[in-house]
């Protein structure tokens, strides 16, 4: 029912030119009811990212922002094709340190749509986007 995706907002191939990558991500409901969830919790904590390198296979993670936890309990509905839009950059050394040249990255993002839940408890939604060089 809630959905994630993601878009470049400067590139719509995602190609790296090695300033921010300016990223926004789409949590939608695209079911036919209304969802409460901790939206300003999830807008002030951003998601969790994970870069995985193409060429190496290698994965870390980016860190993720702070929110208070007193965001948690503030439940604001969803509505039926409703959507929050979040901004991310992606600071070019955030890229540049782990990936290998030339850039072919995929960045996985996922939120917990139900914060201080885990395992089997928290409903995470998740999406990705590939990133290449320029060149």
């Amino acid at each position: 029912m809630i959905e994630l995706h993601a878009r470049c907002v400067d590139d719509a191939q995602c190609r790296f030119r090695g300033d921010t990558l300016n990223v926004e991500l789409e949590l939608r409901n695209s079911g036919s009811e209304p969802v409460s969830l901790p939206l300003e919790y999830i807008r002030s904590r951003g998601p969790s990212v994970r870069v995985k390198d193409n060429h190496s296979e290698k994965t870390t993670a980016l860190r993720s922002g702070m929110a208070s936890a007193a965001l948690r309990q503030q439940m604001q509905e969803l509505r039926a094709g409703q959507s929050l839009r979040i901004g991310f950059p992606i600071k070019p050394q955030e890229l540049t340190r782990f990936a290998l040249r030339p850039m072919d990255v995929t960045l996985q993002f996922s939120i917990n749509l139900t914060p201080g839940s885990t395992g089997a408890e928290a409903q995470v939604v998740q999406t990705q986007l590939h990133v290449v060089d320029a060149d």
